[in-house]
């Protein structure tokens, strides 16, 4: 999608035009449900979240001024809206999720293809619950960075933009989030 393609859609969603706005739901609704899904870690969260977000969107899209990178606009009201969710039910530790419930049916479905062995998949399994115990013992800064890095793809230029700092600093950042990951990874291991 090009900037000239988006600003046109937006400006037409700006006046109205619900197939613009049909078009902002299958460009970003996709990224932004992988985002919610990971950081809520329940599918019902995020699909809660997503359409929470896009009637929130729909109200406050005549209010998005064009000198602003859409999508870095768009992954910022997400983020806030995943924060507050998990604020609310802070007396609940929420469950992270680097896998969906389909997961358990694509992995059987896996087996029974025989693409890997058995034994391979339920290792990768492994790696991935090991993976997500890990997330949720970083500090909530360092992994909302890699969520937004690795799981909704945003460039270092966009992560930086979103949270007004230098790239430079903005890859630091996501270095040393996954350095403190790898430390929790490892410091995981040996206790087992």
């Amino acid at each position: 999608m090009s900037d000239t393609e988006l600003a046109r859609q937006i400006k037409k969603c700006q006046q109205g035009d619900k197939n613009a706005f049909s078009w902002l739901l299958s460009e970003f609704g996709p990224r932004l449900y992988r985002y919610f899904l990971r950081v809520s870690g329940s599918q019902a969260n995020a699909e809660d979240l997503l359409q929470d977000l896009f009637v929130r969107l729909l109200e406050k899209i005549g209010s998005y001024r064009h000198e602003y990178k859409f999508e870095h606009w768009l992954f910022q009201v997400a983020a806030n809206m995943a924060r507050d969710r998990a604020r609310k039910l802070s007396r609940h530790k929420p469950a992270m999720s680097l896998y969906s419930q389909d997961d358990d049916q694509q992995l059987a479905d896996q087996i029974e293809s025989e693409e890997k062995e058995p034994l391979q998949l339920l290792q990768d399994r492994h790696q991935i619950d090991q993976l997500q115990e890990a997330l949720t013992q970083l500090p909530e800064q360092d992994r909302e960075i890699l969520l937004l890095r690795h799981y909704s793809q945003l460039s270092f230029k966009e992560i930086a933009d979103y949270y007004d700092v230098p790239v430079s600093t903005a890859l630091v950042r996501v270095h040393r989030g996954l350095k403190k990951l790898r430390k929790i990874m490892e410091k995981n291991e040996v206790s087992k």
